[in-house]
């Protein structure tokens, strides 16, 4: 679930409007519930090393152009709700993996256990250590903006069909540049546990491309933890060229004892560029924003 929380009118008018449609769903669910609900095919299975044969943790599974995925555990065992009997191609992805595409014909057939193949690394991780460089920054390092991006899983007693979620920005080095740390600020958080990746990609017509990371970046809280989240990139030694390039955090994990009605936020400011990005889940369509949200690179840049 995504809220975003605006100026008062704003808020006041997406209030009437969200009381009509409810109402209208409120109609109609005695019709469609329980017709709903026996819709509903959770698969269950493990995303593997094709090599290894060792679990792939926090692997992605999404419908393609469609709000359905969710992200295996530590363990790479995943659950996922799709409607029955799937005529959709599901896709499976990991950082430093080849994607896996299976065919509506295999999960018809029960195929369960997905593998992946590893790859070689696509982004150059060239020092720039011996060249003259200076700290700066990339990105938005505000605490405050003009609105809450929310998300989270309120009114759900369910929140790993959540889990895939992105957002993200648009960045632009101006020169070859050096990671050093990255950071995203919570305005909000009601989880214990939160996990998310760190992931990025080439910027291809205004919206994100080819994946650029071949290592599995992480973040996690403590309990309820709000302020800058930082992960070190230093032993990633990650370059950048002076090109755009588009920055997400993904939501892999949160604990799943009693999620209703528990949501975090990052704060996010109106801009004219569309630099914003954002999808449901790893194969679901991004759409773009004219804001910007508070997450940047401490860097080395020449």
């Amino acid at each position: 679930m995504k809220l975003y929380l605006y100026p008062f009118f704003r808020v006041y008018l997406r209030f009437c409007i969200c009381m009509l449609n409810r109402l209208l769903a409120v109609m109609l669910f005695g019709f469609f519930a329980l017709a709903a609900q026996a819709q509903i095919l959770p698969l269950e299975g493990r995303v593997l090393n094709a090599r290894t044969g060792q679990p792939v943790p926090f692997a992605t599974l999404g419908v393609p152009r469609r709000g359905l995925g969710t992200v295996a555990d530590e363990q790479g065992r995943y659950l996922l709700r799709l409607p029955a009997g799937p005529a959709d191609t599901l896709i499976i992805t990991s950082v430093g993996f080849s994607r896996e595409v299976v065919l509506p014909a295999a999960l018809a057939a029960g195929q369960r256990e997905f593998q992946l193949m590893p790859q070689e690394q696509l982004i150059s991780n060239v020092t720039i250590a011996h060249r003259p460089v200076h700290p700066a920054v990339l990105g938005r390092t505000q605490e405050k903006g003009d609105v809450r991006w929310m998300a989270g899983s309120s009114g759900k007693e369910t929140v790993d069909d959540e889990w895939g979620w992105e957002l993200g920005a648009v960045l632009m080095p101006k020169s070859h540049a050096l990671l050093e740390e990255f950071h995203v600020f919570l305005l909000d958080n009601q989880y214990e546990h939160l996990r998310f990746r760190l992931n990025l990609y080439t910027l291809e017509q205004g919206r994100p491309g080819k994946p650029l990371l071949s290592q599995d970046i992480q973040l996690t809280t403590a309990a309820k933890q709000k302020g800058w989240l930082t992960v070190d990139l230093r032993p990633y030694n990650l370059t950048l060229e002076a090109q755009p390039v588009v920055a997400t955090i993904q939501w892999l994990q949160s604990e799943k004892t009693k999620p209703a009605n528990k949501y975090f936020s990052i704060p996010v400011k109106r801009q004219p560029k569309q630099v914003m990005v954002e999808r449901e889940n790893s194969q679901a369509l991004w759409t773009i924003h004219p804001m910007q949200p508070s997450l940047y690179f401490s860097l080395l840049t020449e």
